[in-house]
């Protein structure tokens, strides 16, 4: 039996595989991979080469997001695929 985190991770995988990569599916990615209190604490922005840059609101939730940081690129990459955001800069 499958767990319903793993599920709900596995539909919103696919939900985001049929939608065109734009920077709003991105920051949306971004939102759901930091979960609602990193979330909320900065800024994404997506470039087309492939960089993710978020622009937190505290030094205090930077240093978080920086420790995070191996985390929360695999969590974005595995919801909207490895080869698109190849890079994670948080400021």
């Amino acid at each position: 039996m499958e767990s319903l985190n793993n599920a709900a991770a596995d539909v919103l995988r696919r939900m985001l595989a049929s939608q065109p990569t734009t920077p709003a599916k991105v920051a949306f990615a971004w939102r759901m991979a930091a979960g609602s209190a990193l979330g909320r604490a900065g800024d994404p922005t997506f470039r087309e080469d492939g960089v993710l840059i978020v622009q937190t609101s505290s030094d205090a939730w930077r240093r978080e997001m920086l420790r995070a940081t191996p985390m929360l690129l695999s969590r974005v990459r595995e919801l909207v695929g490895g080869d698109v955001v190849r890079k994670l800069v948080i400021k």
